[in-house]
C-alpha cells in the first residue's frame, strides 16, 4: 500500500491515541492499529515502523490543547473507514435463508477473548448476515475434562456479549446415536476394534503397516465391540478405528480412532456410558444431523477437517463448507484454563471474573461493551494469517463506545492532604464536557481538607496548578495558597477530592489502587460506567457504605 496512506492513518491514530492518554501516544499502539486496519502493511513493516515512530514523536511534542485541535481538524469520517470496510465477505456456496452455523465449545472453562473474536462471533454474524440459523453446541463427550458449572458459564458468557442462538444442543444427549452409527460402520466393514497398545499402533502407523486387528473377521469385531460396551475391556485397551489407508501420505489419516473407553464419571450422565466418541466422529455426526452448512474453524484444525472428510465419505454424506482462519495472539503471558483453575484454587485470583484474567466475564466486569467485541471480530475477519493484536485494539474501540456514556468524576490515588488558604465552599464541573445538557455537578469543598494524588504532589510541588472546577493554587507544600480563578493555558490541571469523600478501590489487572473519590460515586448504580479524570474508564463493581469499588477498564 502507498506510504502516504500509512502516514495519513498513522497521524490520525497517533492524535487520537495521544488525546486519550494524557498527551502521550504509544508507537506500539499506533502500529497495532495500522496492521489491524491494513493487514497488507505487514509485508513492509520494517520500512513502516520508523515512519510511524517519527509521526508519534511529532504528535507527542505538541501540547494536549494542540493535540485536541489537531483531532478536530482531521478529515470527517477517517476513523470510520475501517467500519465501512467491515462488511463481512461473502461465503462460498451460501444462499440467503439457507446458511446454518454453529459454535461448539467444550464446557471445560469459561470463554475467553480468543474464543469470542472468531469462532463465536463469525459463526453468529454470518448466520445473521444470510438470515440463517445459529446453533450453540456443547461438546461434552470427554467426561474427564468437562465440568458441570461451565455448561451455564458458556451460555452466560455468550449472552453477555450479545450472542443469542436459535438452537441449543448438548452432545452427550446423543450417545445412543453415536453408538448406533459406530455399529453401522462395523457392520459395513468400514471400522474395526483395535486392541493394539497405543505405542505399538504408533510404530505401525509410522511404518505404514496395518495392525493385526484390521483384517479380523467381522464377528470378531462384533464381539470386541460388545466387550467395549460391557466392560470386558478397560480404558485404553480398545478403540474403534475407521478403515482408511495405512499408506496415506498424511499420518493423521491412517486409520484414525472414532470411539474409545472412558472410565470417568460424566457430570450429567454419571457412569451410564463407558464408550464415548472422539472429537472428529462427534463433529461429523452432530454437524450432519443439525444440517450445518458452514463451519468456522482455526487453521490449526486442518488435520481434524481432513479426518472428518474421511468420516463423511464413509457414511456417504455431503460435507459442510469449512472456513479456516488464523490464530489471534495477544500480548502478555498466555494463561491456559489449567493455570487459571490452579490460581483460583490457591486463592491467587478471586474467581473466573478476576480482573487480571482475559475471560469474557472479567472483561465485561471491567466495562468492556459487547459492541466492542463485535467490531473487533469484524476487524479481524477471516484471514488465514495469524493476527497479533494489542489490547489497545480492543480498548480503542471500547473507548469510542463508552466515552459518550461515561460521566466524569474525580478521584485521587495515594492521597496527600492540602490546606488551602481560601474560603470557597464548593466547586463545579460538567457531568460530561461533551454533553453540556447533562448539566454541572456542585461539589462541596472543605478547604482545610483537599486531597490530591501523591504523584501530582511530587510532580508539581513548588508550582502554580489548577484544581479542576475550583481554581488555582500555589503548591508550596501541604499548605497551599489560593491564586485566583484565571485560566492559564500552560498551567497543569489536576483533579482533587475534598470532604466529604468516598473511599475508592480501583481493581486493575496488575494490582489495586486505593484513594479517595467524589461522594457522588456512592450514589451510582452497580454496573455504571464512569470516567475518572486523568485515571481512566471503569465500571462500578460494588458499593458498601462509604467504600466504592471500581473495576478498571483502560485509559
Amino acid at each position: 500500500m502507498a506510504l502516504h496512506d500509512i502516514e495519513r492513518l498513522a497521524k490520525a491514530f497517533a492524535i487520537q491515541n495521544a488525546v486519550g492518554h494524557d498527551g502521550k501516544a504509544s508507537t506500539k499502539a499506533v502500529i497495532g492499529r495500522i496492521v489491524s486496519e491494513r493487514p497488507e502493511a505487514r509485508k513492509d513493516i520494517g520500512k513502516i515502523i520508523p515512519v510511524i515512530g517519527k509521526i508519534v514523536n511529532d504528535i507527542n511534542s505538541l501540547s494536549i490543547e494542540e493535540q485536541k485541535k489537531e483531532l478536530e481538524r482531521l478529515p470527517e469520517g477517517i476513523f470510520e473507514e475501517k467500519e465501512r470496510r467491515q462488511e463481512l465477505p461473502e461465503l462460498p456456496k451460501a444462499a440467503m435463508g439457507k446458511v446454518k452455523t454453529r459454535f461448539a465449545p467444550a464446557p471445560t472453562g469459561p470463554l475467553h477473548i480468543s474464543h469470542i473474536l472468531r469462532a463465536a462471533y463469525l459463526s453468529y454474524l454470518y448466520a445473521r448476515k444470510y438470515k440463517g440459523k445459529f446453533m450453540l453446541r456443547l461438546e461434552d463427550t470427554d467426561p474427564k475434562k468437562v465440568s458441570k458449572e461451565f455448561y451455564d458459564f458458556i451460555q452466560q458468557d455468550l449472552k453477555s456479549v450479545g450472542i443469542e442462538w436459535d438452537e441449543f444442543v448438548i452432545e452427550s444427549s446423543h450417545v445412543e446415536e453415536y453408538l448406533r452409527l459406530a455399529r453401522r460402520l462395523i457392520e459395513e466393514g468400514k471400522a474395526y476394534v483395535c486392541t493394539c497398545a497405543a505405542e505399538a499402533f504408533r510404530e505401525l502407523k509410522e511404518k505404514k503397516k496395518a495392525c493385526p486387528c484390521r483384517n479380523l473377521e467381522k464377528k470378531r469385531h462384533d464381539f470386541r465391540w460388545e466387550s467395549m460396551l460391557t466392560g470386558k475391556y478397560k480404558e485404553g485397551e480398545a478403540v474403534l478405528r475407521l478403515k482408511t489407508s495405512m499408506r496415506d501420505k498424511n499420518p493423521v489419516l491412517r486409520d484414525p480412532p472414532l470411539m474409545r473407553i472412558v472410565g470417568a464419571e460424566h457430570p450429567l450422565l454419571g457412569k451410564k456410558y463407558r464408550v464415548w466418541p472422539l472429537y472428529n466422529f462427534a463433529c461429523v455426526v452432530e454437524d450432519h444431523a443439525a444440517g450445518i452448512t458452514h463451519v468456522f474453524r482455526a487453521k490449526e484444525h486442518e488435520h481434524n477437517t481432513a479426518v472428518q472428510a474421511k468420516v463423511y465419505d464413509a457414511f456417504g454424506l455431503k460435507r459442510p463448507e469449512v472456513i479456516n482462519f488464523g490464530m489471534i495472539h495477544l500480548p502478555g503471558k498466555k494463561l491456559h484454563k489449567r493455570d487459571m483453575r490452579k490460581a483460583i484454587a490457591e486463592g491467587a485470583v478471586g474467581g473466573w471474573d478476576d480482573v487480571s484474567l482475559p475471560t469474557i466475564r472479567a472483561l465485561i466486569r471491567r466495562g468492556f461493551q459487547p459492541k466492542a467485541f463485535e467490531e473487533l471480530a469484524k476487524n479481524t475477519g477471516l484471514t488465514k494469517t495469524d493476527i497479533v493484536l494489542s489490547w489497545e485494539n480492543l480498548e480503542g474501540i471500547n473507548r469510542k463506545i463508552i466515552d459518550p456514556m461515561a460521566n466524569r468524576y474525580m478521584a485521587v490515588i495515594n492521597p496527600v492532604k492540602l490546606v488551602v488558604d481560601a474560603d470557597i465552599p464548593s466547586a463545579e464541573m460538567h457531568v460530561h464536557p461533551d454533553f453540556p445538557d447533562r448539566g454541572k455537578r456542585i461539589i462541596a469543598v472543605d478547604t482545610k481538607s483537599i486531597f490530591i494524588s501523591q504523584e501530582d504532589y511530587r510532580k508539581f510541588k513548588g508550582k502554580v496548578i489548577r484544581l479542576i472546577g475550583f481554581g488555582n493554587i500555589s503548591l508550596k507544600g501541604e499548605a497551599a495558597a489560593f491564586e485566583g480563578d484565571g485560566i492559564v493555558k500552560e498551567m497543569p490541571k489536576i483533579q482533587f477530592v475534598s470532604r466529604p469523600f468516598a473511599e475508592v478501590e480501583i481493581l486493575r489487572p496488575d494490582g489495586t489502587d486505593r484513594g479517595y473519590g467524589e461522594e457522588a460515586l456512592k450514589r451510582l448504580p452497580e454496573g455504571a460506567v464512569v470516567h475518572l479524570i486523568r485515571i481512566g474508564f471503569g465500571r462500578i463493581d460494588g458499593i458498601e457504605g462509604n467504600k466504592v469499588r471500581i473495576a478498571f477498564a483502560h485509559k
